[in-house]
């Protein structure tokens, strides 16, 4: 390579690393260099580009929901994980955290555990976890286990579904838990028990893109999140972004566990408390009341509407504080902004002061759904259905208060309720389609997402959806490409 070459791939580099920082807050280091410069060869293949000027102006004009953008972002975070990796903090988990939980929901009756690995990478973390709880729970089929792993690198999320890995993977693993859950599969080759990769589920999400805690991507009212050597790729003000966010996805005591490499400053860890045991340093959202422990008036019964008085809506009276009451629209601006028990202490207002539509009862019931109350979610959704059967809203969020309750025939007849309301329902599509994937109906799931990504694709980009706070149609097709390109690079995935 001539110094000309030379010198023009260097400025290449730097102007892509430039557009990186500018429009993700990702930083790319001089180790992950060579990583841009493959992605960018591999683009440059993949979407024709002859020059680095023309690739630079599709990113620039294409924005954040492209192709070119996606591949970029998967391209220069390719990570490297293995089972049981941080020894300190798996025994934590075995031996501490995951053990009182568990004697906890016993004692409450709720034989439940919600789990998020953020940043899976090829999903040996998550099924490390999964290795864990089937050592646990000596009645693991009597619980329902929700076992998340999400990544922006749909190649990953690939191989995480096939669970099947090479022997470097296991270097922390001792033989015998190998042999117990592992079947030896063609040359130095291992494969996840099938019972285990049952549990597990993967997809698509970007941490700096999409909104979360939210009941649409199931990363609400979590027990615990490990988002380890994730934050070394993000500039500060970027993670300080994503904990807030990671500290709303928790439950009250929920724990959030970082990488060694993941240094953030004390601002990044307000709402939490942090504890170290042994060699194993981890995060607790604190117990305080706001935002989502308060508000006891949340709490206090609302009577279901009668029959009677269902036609006319009887006058609002003044909320037993004196205060006004929330107008519909303030309620709708809370739920979009994604402040789920400040609209519930709103809604519970307004319907103590007399409000029984079936508009109030479907606000109820997504505000719950989010909050994790899902019993209590269901039973508002019921109750708005029993005033107005045919609102497509209330059918969407019952189906995805069955999917968490893991009750899947009822939320696939939900969803399919949803769909005969109104066949031009993205969101429908997109979750009959994931369902349809869960239940092993590849064919049909498959369809049902290139359903939901041809009508995301035919409606206008910033059009935002109407059940999924923070995200518009633009940003749904680029989570459908790469969720199907996810299926498409798993055996007998590819579209004839």
């Amino acid at each position: 390579m001539t110094a000309t070459q030379t010198s023009a791939l260097v400025a290449c580099e730097e102007r892509l690393c430039a557009f990186v920082r500018r429009h993700t807050g990702l930083r790319i280091h001089d180790h992950q260099l060579e990583n841009l410069r493959r992605t960018m060869q591999e683009a440059f293949a993949r979407f024709g580009h002859t020059s680095c000027d023309s690739y630079l102006r599709a990113l620039e004009s294409a924005g954040a929901a492209s192709p070119e953008h996606e591949h970029l972002i998967a391209g220069i975070t390719i990570g490297e994980s293995y089972f049981f990796r941080d020894q300190s903090q798996m025994d934590f988990l075995r031996q501490v955290f995951l053990p009182e939980l568990i004697e906890r929901r016993r004692r409450q009756d709720e034989r439940y555990l919600r789990i998020w690995s953020a940043g899976c990478s090829d999903g040996q973390e998550l099924y490390s976890l999964a290795i864990i709880l089937q050592q646990l729970l000596p009645d693991i089929d009597r619980w329902n286990l929700h076992l998340l792993g999400t990544d922006i690198n749909a190649a990953s999320l690939s191989r995480a579904m096939r669970g099947r890995y090479s022997g470097w993977s296991f270097r922390a693993t001792p033989e015998a838990l190998r042999q117990q859950y592992f079947g030896p599969d063609g040359d130095q080759a291992w494969q996840i028990a099938p019972q285990l990769r049952r549990r597990a589920k993967f997809s698509y999400l970007n941490l700096n893109e999409d909104s979360f805690p939210s009941i649409l991507t199931e990363t609400n009212s979590l027990d615990l999140i490990l988002c380890r050597n994730v934050f070394i790729y993000f500039d500060p003000g970027v993670v300080l972004q994503i904990m807030a966010k990671l500290n709303a996805c928790l439950v009250p005591g929920g724990c959030l566990l970082l990488g060694t490499s993941d240094l953030i400053d004390s601002a990044a860890q307000e709402g939490f408390e942090l504890h170290a045991l042994a060699n194993a340093f981890y995060l607790i959202r604190g117990h305080d009341a706001p935002p989502d422990a308060g508000f006891a008036a949340s709490r206090r019964e609302i009577p279901p509407p009668e029959p009677a008085k269902r036609a006319a809506a009887a006058p609002l009276l003044p909320s037993a504080a004196g205060t006004p009451l929330a107008e519909p629209q303030e309620i709708i601006a809370l739920l979009g902004a994604e402040s789920w028990a400040q609209a519930l202490q709103a809604i519970t207002q307004r319907q103590q002061a007399g409000d029984s539509s079936a508009m109030i009862w479907q606000f109820r019931a997504k505000a719950l759904a989010n909050l994790g109350r899902r019993r209590e979610a269901l039973a508002a959704c019921d109750q708005s259905l029993a005033i107005d059967p045919a609102d497509k809203h209330t059918h969407f969020i019952r189906a995805l208060v069955l999917l968490e309750l893991n009750r899947l025939p009822a939320a696939e007849d939900a969803l399919r309720r949803t769909l005969y309301l109104d066949r031009n329902f993205a969101e429908a599509h997109f979750q009959l389609g994931l369902l349809q994937l869960r239940r092993d109906r590849r064919p049909a799931g498959l369809k049902s997402l290139r359903n939901a990504l041809a009508i995301a694709d035919t409606t206008a980009p910033d059009r935002r959806l109407h059940d999924a706070a923070g995200m518009n149609h633009g940003r749904m097709a680029a989570i459908l490409r790469n969720e199907l390109e996810i299926y498409q690079q798993l055996p007998g995935g590819k579209k004839k």
